[in-house]
């Protein structure tokens, strides 16, 4: 099953185990792991070490899709950098519009060299390893405070196991409270992790990720700021093994530009698609849903020319047909 195909089930599955109450199922499985792992080390940072080999191992397993969703983005990347100069000619008509109609039409034809050229509009953006790691999250979360859970007092493994977890420190910081060194630590790290990510991308291309490089990171120190400091210990080491997986990237990059070059096509259609010439995606359960947007703004569009024109004429048959009325009754009263 392809990545983007598996994502949308995921979302469904999160959605239905927060509703349900169960997207903590993993707490207690968390929570005996990490006092398995705080008799292994026998150190007062047993806990705080535990999360870590959790965080390790879990990245491990999410390591082959995450590589997959990397080399996808990056040769999503490289494709838009070889439709940069029509992508540019197109984004000075955006800005050169004066009216509505033009704008509609600008914006139909950057989807459709992004359609022609089979270019994904999110450059391969995809959030399915973070959809699988939620629960994750939240389990781990409830392990350490167990009392969000609804009656938590009646289970054992809460009241028995998470006593000494909740009252566990790394290092001095308090894993069941929030911790501000670590939440800047981990707003840092994704702030390199996004920085080294641009290496190697044109700078029209930098522009357009400005607003997601500055973006992921003051998320991912929100989320651990307001969470307790275990959860930002697992997400500190999550950034970590990312710095470590974008710089296989940016090693790996050169070879992909390789294979993007030999492999790529570039279809020039910009001609044709800020004159208008566009085809209208045929709306099947096939096509994508930037092909259906294309096609509903197109229809919008051309409704709207239509909708002016029959106003006008209209219009102009009864300011006419006023007109006519109004020297019959001039004349009428002239007889009188």
């Amino acid at each position: 099953m392809k990545i983007k195909g598996l994502t949308p089930i995921l979302i469904i599955l999160l959605i239905i185990l927060f509703f349900t109450g169960h997207i903590y199922f993993l707490a207690p499985y968390l929570a005996n792991f990490m006092q398995i792992m705080e008799g292994m080390f026998k150190d007062s940072n047993a806990i705080g070490w535990s999360i870590l080999v959790l965080t390790f191992i879990v990245r491990i397993v999410l390591l082959p899709m995450q590589l997959h969703q990397s080399r996808n983005m990056t040769i999503q990347q490289e494709k838009m950098r070889l439709l940069q100069p029509q992508l540019t000619r197109v984004q000075e008509a955006q800005k050169n519009a004066k009216t509505p109609d033009e704008q509609a039409k600008a914006t139909q034809a950057m989807m459709h060299i992004y359609r022609e050229n089979n270019v994904s509009m999110l450059g391969g953006m995809n959030f399915t390893t973070l959809i699988i790691q939620w629960p994750i999250f939240s389990g781990l979360y409830a392990a350490i405070n167990p009392n969000i859970i609804h009656g938590w007092k009646n289970m054992e493994w809460a009241v028995n196991q998470a006593a000494g977890i909740k009252s566990a420190t790394f290092f001095g910081i308090h894993l069941a409270q929030p911790s501000i060194g670590l939440a800047i630590a981990t707003g840092l790290i994704y702030l390199f992790q996004s920085y080294l990510s641009t290496i190697g991308i044109p700078p029209e291309q930098k522009k357009q990720m400005q607003t997601m490089m500055f973006m992921m990171p003051i998320m991912m120190f929100m989320m651990t700021f307001f969470t307790n400091a275990g959860i930002g210990l697992y997400f500190m080491g999550g950034a970590v093994i990312m710095v470590l997986q974008t710089l296989m990237i940016n090693l790996w990059r050169p070879r992909l530009r390789r294979h993007v070059g030999d492999s790529f096509e570039v279809k020039d259609v910009v001609e044709d698609a800020l004159a208008g010439r566009i085809k209208t995606p045929e709306s099947n359960k096939n096509s994508s849903f930037m092909d259906k947007m294309a096609a509903a703004q197109q229809q919008a569009a051309q409704q709207g020319t239509n909708e002016r024109k029959d106003v006008t004429p209209s219009e102009n048959k009864e300011s006419n047909s006023k007109r006519l009325s109004n020297r019959e009754r001039n004349q009428q009263n002239h007889k009188k």
